[in-house]
C-alpha cells in the first residue's frame, strides 16, 4: 500500500527524476519527470505537490477512485482534453525530435543520406515523445496516430531540417483528435524488478543517444578562435602525449598497488593529483621539485621580469603576458606558502622532542 507522507517525502528529496512516481507505480510519468528535468523544468513536480493525493488513491486502488473512473468513462467516451497534458505532449515530444536531429551532424544534414534522416527520423521521434505521455493513466494511445500527425509536418522539415515544432503540434493534435482513450487498468501490476529494470534501460537509452547527439554536433573553440569538432578532438585527445602521459601514470599507479598495497596507493594518488598545486608550481617556475628556496625565488625573478606586461605593447600579446604573469605570481605564493608551513611544522616537531627529552 502506498503511503502519502513516504510519498511527499519521496518528492521532496527525489521529486525532480520522478522517484515518487516510480513509487506509486506511474513509471512513463518517472521517466518522463527525469527526462524533462522535473517535468518541464520543474513545473510539473511543482504541480504534483496537490496531485499526489490522487495518485495514491489511484495505486492502492481505492474504492472511491475507482468509482469515480467508472462514473468518467460513463460519462466520456474517451478522455477530455487535459491543456497540461496536451503541453506535456508538446514539450517531449519536441525534445524527442530535436535529439534525434542533434544525432546528424550539420555539414551531413542538408544533402545525401544525411537529409533523408533529418527528415524521416525527427517526426517518428516526435510521434515516441508525444505516445509516451499520451500513455500516462488514466488514458492510453496508440502509436499510429502520432506518427501520422508528425509527419504532416514533413513539409516544412523538408524545407528546414530544425522545424521540428510543426510536427510537435500536429503530432499533439492529432492524438488528441483520434488516437486517445481510457485505460481500465488502475495501479501497476507489473513486478518491481520488471519495472526497475525497463525504467533504468529507458534512462539510459536515452542518455546514450544524448551522448551521440553532443559526440556528433558539439564543437571546442581554441584560443585562436577555431572551433574543432568534439568526434575530431576525441580520436586527436586519444593520440596526444597528455593521454600517452595519463596512461603512463595509470600504469605506474597499477605497478605501484601490485607492490605497496592499497593504503600505499592511495597516498600516491593523492600526491599524482596535486592537490595543493606543488607540483605544477614548480613546473611553472621551471625548477626542480627539490630546488632551494633561493633558487625558487631567482627563478620567479627571472621569470617575472621575462613575462611583466609592460614590456608589451600589442594589446592581444600584453594579454597572454598579464596571464603567464600571474601564473608565475600564484606558483610562487603557493611554494612560498608550503615552504613557510613545513619550517612552522618542522620548529613545533623540535620544540616538542625537546620537551619530552627534557
Amino acid at each position: 500500500m502506498a503511503n502519502v507522507f513516504i510519498a511527499y517525502i519521496l518528492w521532496l528529496v527525489g521529486g525532480g527524476v520522478g522517484l515518487h512516481h516510480f513509487y506509486l507505480g506511474r513509471d512513463r510519468q518517472a521517466f518522463i519527470w527525469w527526462a524533462t528535468f522535473g517535468g518541464c523544468f520543474g513545473a510539473g513536480w511543482f504541480r504534483d505537490l496537490w496531485r499526489i493525493p490522487e495518485y495514491i488513491f489511484a495505486a492502492n486502488k481505492d474504492e472511491g477512485y475507482i468509482k469515480d473512473f467508472l462514473h468518467k468513462r460513463t460519462c466520456y467516451k474517451s478522455p477530455p482534453f487535459c491543456p497540461v497534458r496536451f503541453c506535456g505532449e508538446l514539450v517531449l515530444g519536441w525534445s524527442f525530435g530535436i535529439l534525434a536531429r542533434l544525432c546528424v551532424p550539420e555539414e551531413n544534414a542538408y544533402e545525401g543520406i544525411g537529409w533523408l534522416i533529418c527528415v524521416i527520423v525527427p517526426p517518428c521521434a516526435v510521434a515516441l515523445g508525444v505516445h509516451v505521455v499520451a500513455n500516462v493513466k488514466p488514458q492510453k494511445a496508440t502509436y499510429v496516430w502520432p506518427l501520422l500527425g508528425a509527419m504532416c509536418g514533413i513539409p516544412w522539415i523538408v524545407n528546414d531540417t530544425a522545424n521540428i515544432h510543426y510536427s510537435a503540434v500536429l503530432s499533439a493534435v492529432f492524438v488528441n483528435w483520434q488516437g486517445k482513450e481510457w485505460n481500465p487498468e488502475v495501479g501497476n501490476n507489473r513486478g518491481f524488478c520488471r519495472r526497475f529494470f525497463s525504467l533504468t534501460f529507458c534512462c539510459l537509452l536515452y542518455s546514450s543517444i544524448w551522448g551521440v547527439a553532443i559526440y556528433q554536433t558539439a564543437s571546442i573553440t581554441t584560443k585562436e578562435g577555431e572551433e574543432i569538432p568534439l568526434r575530431e578532438a576525441i580520436p586527436n585527445f586519444f593520440k596526444s602525449p597528455a593521454w600517452a602521459e595519463m596512461k603512463q601514470s595509470f600504469k605506474e599507479l597499477y605497478e605501484f598497488y601490485q607492490v605497496h598495497g592499497f593504503e600505499k596507493l592511495w597516498e600516491e594518488l593523492v600526491e599524482k593529483l596535486d592537490p595543493t598545486g606543488e607540483a605544477n608550481a614548480y613546473k611553472v617556475l621551471k625548477v626542480t621539485d627539490n630546488a632551494s628556496e633561493k633558487e625558487i625565488k631567482a627563478s620567479y625573478k627571472k621569470l617575472a621580469k621575462q613575462w611583466h606586461p609592460d614590456k608589451h605593447t600589442d594589446p592581444q600579446k600584453k594579454a597572454e603576458a598579464q596571464e603567464k604573469f600571474m601564473e608565475i605570481q600564484q606558483a610562487y605564493e603557493i611554494l612560498s606558502k608550503i615552504s613557510h608551513k613545513r619550517m612552522r611544522m618542522n620548529k613545533k616537531d623540535r620544540e616538542e622532542e625537546k620537551i619530552m627529552i627534557e
